[in-house]
């Protein structure tokens, strides 16, 4: 089960850094709306729905405020799936790290999910064959 916990957290991190990827070019895009007037000049000529510049700028500032969000957010799942994964090869029963990340998982990623059952029966299965 070990293994399969494992497995389960190396793909879920895997889309994590996807994630990440995707939530800095969002970072990016948002910076260059809103620090570029030609940008913005093109997105007020292409779009019906931004009528002026402040407008542009608007949609600028948001999409730097959505990518920052979402940065901090995928890097604290990114670390937790990495402190959870770690913690099925130390010598102490920790139920604590899986049990979080079966309730990122419930909300989110179902391969954190996985990885969280596989890794609490893990954790207490070895526990059992010990005694």
């Amino acid at each position: 089960m070990k293994t399969a916990s494992k497995v389960m957290y190396t793909i879920g991190r895997i889309f994590n850094i996807i994630a990440l990827i995707i939530a800095l070019l969002i970072l990016i895009l948002g910076i260059v709306c809103a620090a570029s007037p030609d940008f913005q000049q093109k997105l007020i000529e292409s779009s019906e729905d931004v009528a002026d510049l402040t407008m542009a700028k608007a949609y600028g500032i948001t999409l730097i405020i959505v990518g920052a969000v979402l940065m901090v957010v995928y890097s604290v799942l990114f670390a937790l799936a990495s402190h959870a994964s770690k913690s099925l090869n130390n010598s102490k029963k920790e139920n604590a790290p899986h049990i979080i990340m079966i309730i990122i998982g419930i909300f989110g990623d179902i391969f954190y999910l996985l990885g969280g059952i596989f890794g609490l029966v893990a954790e207490n299965s070895s526990d059992n064959s010990q005694n």
